[in-house]
């Protein structure tokens, strides 16, 4: 249809496409090398911690790279667990779009059923693509820019792909579908300081990946109990 893909095009900072596809990637990588790293992560019982740290490097270079790419952004960390160190969910803000990233099992799933996903997914259904923005999205509401995802993922921990999504929900059934959806896996990295952008982002890993290993346990822990 490329519906999604004219309005990453015409409406959003031409950068986009590149730094989500590169977060997502870097995190991937340094997963791999601390799990080679650390030996304790090479345990059977361990690779529950796995997803846990994944979901935390992906956020945090996520965070990191749109810093360090200058675009115009705002970012909230939002909590989707009854524990105080459990899961948050990631809403980014930038100019033509609200989206949060998600681990799916398939390029064309989507992800299991939330309240916050459910929501965005429904203003989905009231907007326009086919109008000009406003703004960078002051209110969020049915004028204004759409909920995106940006989901990720691939058999065996390894990642296989990396895609941007205009979900829909079921009103009656409360369940999501794709209105489009655009492959960003290979997305071009239209930056002057790509290197700069990545070194930065290894250190930021390195100095988070102590807290994330240590809330990963605390949370398998807990989801066993």
């Amino acid at each position: 249809m490329k519906m999604l893909e004219n309005h990453l095009r015409v409406s959003c900072d031409p950068r986009l496409s590149g730094i989500l596809s590169l977060s997502v990637r870097e995190a991937y990588g340094f997963l791999n090398e601390l799990v080679t790293r650390e030996k304790v992560f090479q345990r059977v019982e361990m690779k529950k911690v796995w997803g846990h740290v994944r979901h935390g490097l992906v956020d945090v270079g996520l965070k990191q790279v749109l810093q360090s790419s200058n675009i115009q952004h705002e970012i909230a960390d939002k909590s989707s667990s009854r524990y105080p160190n459990g899961h948050t969910y990631l809403m980014v803000e930038v100019k033509g779009g609200i989206l949060t990233p998600a681990k799916v099992s398939s390029p064309f799933a989507v992800p299991k059923k939330a309240v916050y996903r459910n929501r965005g997914s429904l203003l989905n259904k009231q907007y326009n693509l086919f109008r000009e923005p406003e703004d960078l999205n002051q209110k969020y509401d049915q004028k204004n820019p759409p909920f995106l995802l940006l989901t990720y993922g691939g058999k065996n921990h390894k990642l296989d792909f990396v895609k941007l999504g205009l979900p829909e929900v079921n009103e009656e059934y409360g369940t999501l579908s794709w209105i489009d959806q655009v492959d960003i896996t290979d997305a071009p990295i239209l930056m002057e300081n790509p290197k700069e952008i990545v070194d930065e982002l290894q250190l930021t890993f390195t100095l988070e990946a102590e807290e994330l290993i240590r809330r990963g346990v605390e949370n398998a822990r807990e989801d066993s109990i």
